[in-house]
């Protein structure tokens, strides 16, 4: 369907992803020029501290003591360390949680499953770059602690076309649940077509079950039957987790399904999985590859 409101947003679309994806690819080239960060605030205690030296190397442990410019740590296997305050790049309190000596860091792309949003939204500043399926580069910003914005565009020789635009908002957040509504639209010549929703995560964040629901819509026509997503993660060690991403399609009588293993790193991620169609014609099977690199927030 070809709408004149969807020509011109088309048009003013075209005018800013560029600089909007050129930003996060600046935001990617500053990453390594980050001053010192927190260093001032590491005082003793109980408080479990991630540090970032100067060298790349990362310390997990408590401060028990500070002399003059040394920085005093306990490790988590109870190895003492000192450390210069002029080796240290980045101090934070750490974000995850020990589990049998070993710390587990968050997975830095909470904010999705393979391709779809999750209820969780990027912290104010953290971002993340990558590729759908080798061929789509994407990335994503914390605006807020609330608001994400995700945008791509196919490898294609000339302009950005066609690309999308993923604007996602929290508007529900507790301890174990956290809810979203949000648009995905892709922009071609003089149409956009995409599809609003509402979606849910609910657990911890190494074990949580995602619910979703949206309808779609072409220029100014929306659809009456919805399209419903269940999906999952469980976390198996510190750097595997177990994802899978599942579409009920309106007017199908069957499920499309993916399943597969993300690696968490420190900075790249990596997902491998299949996806197919169980249904009156049955489809199987596409690899799925993605990776990620994340910055923003002292990484």
């Amino acid at each position: 369907m070809h709408t004149r409101s969807g020509a011109t947003s088309a048009k003013l679309g075209r005018r800013w992803v560029g600089p909007f994806l050129a930003m996060g690819l600046l935001a990617i080239a500053a990453t390594p020029a980050i001053a010192q960060e927190g260093v001032e605030a590491l005082t003793p205690g109980e408080s479990l501290y991630e540090i970032r030296l100067m060298d790349g190397s990362v310390l997990f442990g408590r401060v028990t003591a500070v002399e003059g410019e040394t920085i005093v740590l306990v490790t988590l296997v109870g190895a003492r360390v000192e450390v210069e305050r002029s080796q240290i790049r980045v101090a934070r309190p750490a974000e995850g949680r020990v589990v049998e000596g070993e710390f587990w860091g968050e997975d830095p792309n909470s904010s999705r499953l393979f391709f779809t949003a999750t209820g969780r939204t990027l912290k104010k500043g953290e971002a993340y770059v990558g590729t759908y399926i080798i061929v789509l580069p994407f990335f994503a910003v914390g605006l807020t602690d609330r608001i994400t914005v995700a945008a791509g565009a196919p490898v294609l020789f000339g302009e950005l076309e066609p690309f999308y635009v993923a604007p996602k908002v929290q508007v529900f957040r507790t301890a174990r649940a956290a809810i979203s509504v949000g648009t995905l639209a892709l922009f071609f010549d003089d149409e956009i077509v995409g599809i609003n929703y509402a979606v849910g995560t609910f657990g911890t964040p190494d074990h949580a079950l995602t619910l979703g629901l949206g309808f779609g819509f072409s220029g100014d026509q929306f659809s009456n039957q919805p399209v419903a997503m269940i999906g999952g993660e469980t976390r198996t060690s510190r750097r595997i987790k177990l994802v899978t991403e599942n579409y009920f399609l309106p007017g199908e009588d069957g499920l499309l399904f993916s399943a597969g293993l993300r690696f968490i790193g420190d900075r790249f991620s990596t997902d491998l999985g299949i996806a197919g169609f169980v249904g009156g014609t049955s489809a199987c099977c596409i690899p799925l590859i993605n990776f990620s690199y994340a910055f923003g927030r002292g990484r």
